[in-house]
């Protein structure tokens, strides 16, 4: 053979070998960043359900000091103003008008459904039932989502997504088990209406949650958050104003001052910005499942800082909300084309 042809060979060669190497080097670093993300996203998602679970020990005694309504307002007020001026230092204020133009009608729906009407109904159902049913009636939205994302989305494995939702919900109910059975005295206790507005509230969050997982895939999150929140100062600020006024926030203590304050950026501005995040780069129903976190994380948290009994329910229904949540994410993998797709 001529030695032309040889080192021909031997290019052609080396070339096949330099282009498997980096292909497998590519194909390494791909699977790497992948498994990172899918962390990131886990991550953020974990700590928006801790920071909800954070929020009713931490409003219990802002809200005896001040009142639901005046609470609900400075929560999205403080969150509106820290979150809106993160952005005008990132973006200006160009981001914040090119997301209000492409998604208005989402941004309303958000903004009034997710802060005002849930609270409306929540509050109103808070006034017929005991607090522990009452818990357990709104922590229903995740199995709701998981059984429209089995419907309309079907994944791999359907029954173990809406199993482990069941699960997870079993969970929460075990949490809240001792207050069930022992709260309320008499069958009086468990109005029907307030039974329905507790459902209710529990469909507006699973709503929002379809809406906020269709309009995070082509938005900003943050910037949606931002929009949502200022959309929601309006109907907030009437209700407050028809439940007491401002003087109670104006007159409050330091200390409730200083609540006030984690509840409206940590409790609010940061966790939603989270969620969104989340909900952004997962599907509905895996995303939603984070939140059955919420129930074991307050009545933790209420152990430790306003020293409320614990039981041994709170640890097996924390262990059932587990179990729940890893059925869940591997059941939430859809059939043949990803929610993220299906979505848009």
């Amino acid at each position: 053979m001529p030695e032309t042809s040889r080192a021909g060979c031997g290019v052609v060669a080396l070339s096949t070998v330099l282009a498997t190497i980096q292909q497998a080097m590519h194909d390494r670093l791909c699977a790497f960043w992948s498994g990172a993300h899918r962390w990131r996203v886990a991550l953020a998602l974990v700590v928006a359900s801790l920071l909800w679970g954070s929020l009713y020990p931490a409003a219990k005694p802002a809200l005896a000091a001040t009142g639901p309504m005046q609470v609900t307002f400075c929560r999205v007020l403080l969150a509106f103003v820290s979150l809106g001026a993160l952005i005008l230092l990132r973006s200006g204020p160009g981001l914040l008008v090119q997301q209000l133009r492409a998604h208005w009608r989402a941004v309303l729906v958000l903004g009034i459904f997710n802060f005002a009407v849930s609270q409306i109904l929540a509050m109103s159902a808070q006034s017929l039932l005991p607090a522990s049913v009452n818990g357990l009636l709104n922590n229903t939205h995740p199995l709701w989502v998981a059984i429209a994302s089995a419907l309309f989305y079907p994944p791999r494995r359907p029954g173990l997504l809406v199993g482990g939702s069941a699960v997870a919900l079993l969970g929460v109910g075990v949490v809240f088990l001792p207050d069930l059975v022992f709260g309320a005295e008499n069958a009086t206790d468990l109005s029907p209406l307030g039974i329905g507005l507790s459902l209710a509230g529990s469909g507006v969050i699973a709503i929002g949650t379809g809406v906020g997982r269709r309009v995070m895939l082509g938005g900003d999150p943050l910037a949606i958050t931002t929009l949502a929140l200022g959309a929601a100062i309006l109907p907030m600020s009437a209700l407050t104003l028809a439940n007491g006024g401002f003087d109670p926030l104006l007159n409050a203590p330091g200390d409730i001052q200083l609540l006030l304050l984690y509840l409206g950026i940590g409790c609010t501005a940061v966790n939603f910005a989270l969620w969104y995040y989340g909900l952004k780069h997962t599907s509905a129903a895996a995303a939603s499942a984070f939140q059955y976190m919420i129930a074991p994380t307050s009545v933790w948290l209420a152990a430790l800082f306003l020293h409320e009994p614990i039981t041994p329910a709170l640890g097996f229904g924390t262990l059932c909300i587990l179990i729940g949540l890893l059925a869940i994410q591997r059941g939430s993998i859809t059939r043949g084309v990803a929610v993220t797709v299906a979505a848009r």
